[in-house]
Order: structure tokens, then C-alpha cells, then sequence
């Protein structure tokens, strides 16, 4: 194996300062700027957008977002969440796709509610990515987000899929856990002093393909 030996690179216009130095010990001293060119970026495909009806460019083609206008009332039968639902198809080379849902979740009425989420792909739950969301009086933002890895041996419980080469449906599902803890998703009941208002919080998708 061959080896390249140095102490210091001098830029070839340089009157004679060493851009980069290297002592005895290892440590690198860099004069001026240093920009490195030649490392990849893992990111293939990166978006993030409200659930507004607006259309997004992707390699596989256009994809028209869901266009959430009102809140969305839970009952105890699971349904799927507006907004979430994306079919989308990841560039060559994709390892790894990160769903992205972020949304809010209140009470309606209550005290207390708890709603019940569900991460599909195609007709299969993700069983390991169920989570439920629980709290007194209002509520909040759920930040959901799951990595869908590509390649081996595919497995519902994680995500993982052997191949994925064209379209899959990826989407949530919600049930309020049960009728005396009743909820409702998209808007926020409190504000400006006031309970009794019902301001639409428009949900957010995202997709992330990485080559990692």
C-alpha cells in the first residue's frame, strides 16, 4: 500500500503560507477557509408543507397535498386522520424515508381526552408505532414521525420493506379512547383569553429519503 507523506499544502498563487498544516501530533491547522467538496449529502429528497391542498415536486412526479380546512371529531371507531394521507415513491438508492405528521389534538368537551394513533403503509399497520395522546383541559401539538427502512426482510411491526420502487400509501388512523374522553383535531378551543373559540391549526407532512 502506498502512502503520501506531507507537513503542510501550500495553495500554488500563495506568496509561501501554509493553507493546511499538520504537527507531530496529528493536529490539523487550517489558514483561511476550508470548503470541502466531494462528500455527499445523505438527503435525497427533503419537503415539509401544510396540509393546504398545494402540490409538491418530487422525482417520482407531483403529489397534491390533502387540503384540511375544519377540525376533524374522533369517535371510538379508528379513522383516518385528514391530512395524513400521502402516496409517495422514494428516488433509487433510498435507505431510509421518514414520514412526518405534525397536527393537534384537543379536548371536545371534556375534562380529560386521550386519542388513540395508528402509522399505516398501504393496508398494514406499523404495530410498533402506535402511541396515544392524553391531557387535561386543552391539548397540543403531536409531533409524529416514523423511519420506513428499505431493504432485507420486510417486517410490519417496524416499517422496514424489502423494496419499494412505486407508489405506497402512508397515513394515520385516530379513535378517541373511549366516548367520556372525547376529542377533536386540527383546531385550538383556547385563545386570546377566551374558551370558546375554535381556531383552525393546520396540520403538517413532510417526507425525508436518505441514502443512510
Amino acid at each position: 500500500m502506498s502512502k503520501i507523506i506531507v507537513n503542510s499544502i501550500t495553495h500554488s498563487g500563495d506568496s509561501g503560507t501554509d493553507n493546511l498544516t499538520l504537527d507531530n501530533s496529528g493536529n490539523l491547522t487550517v489558514a483561511g477557509n476550508l470548503s470541502v467538496t466531494g462528500i455527499g449529502s445523505p438527503i435525497l429528497e427533503d419537503f415539509f408543507y401544510p396540509c393546504n391542498g398545494e402540490t409538491v415536486t418530487t422525482s417520482a412526479g407531483d403529489i397534491t397535498l390533502q387540503n384540511v380546512t375544519g377540525a376533524q371529531t374522533g369517535t371510538t371507531t379508528y379513522t383516518d386522520i385528514t391530512g395524513s394521507t400521502i402516496a409517495y415513491t422514494p428516488p433509487a438508492g433510498t435507505k431510509t424515508v421518514i414520514y412526518k405528521f405534525h397536527f393537534m389534538s384537543v379536548l371536545d368537551g371534556d375534562n380529560l381526552h386521550i386519542s388513540n394513533f395508528k402509522f399505516y403503509i398501504d393496508s398494514d399497520e406499523v404495530v410498533h408505532a402506535r402511541n396515544s395522546h392524553h391531557a387535561e383541559d386543552n391539548g397540543g401539538i403531536v409531533s409524529f414521525e416514523w423511519p420506513i427502512r428499505i431493504g432485507g426482510t420486510a417486517d410490519t411491526n417496524t416499517g422496514r420493506l424489502a423494496s419499494w420502487s412505486s407508489n405506497k400509501t402512508l397515513k394515520m388512523t385516530y379513535r378517541e379512547y373511549r366516548t367520556s374522553e372525547e376529542t377533536q383535531l386540527h383546531v385550538n378551543h383556547w385563545w386570546d383569553g377566551s374558551g370558546n373559540v375554535d381556531h383552525l391549526h393546520v396540520p403538517r407532512i413532510g417526507i425525508t429519503a436518505l441514502t443512510t
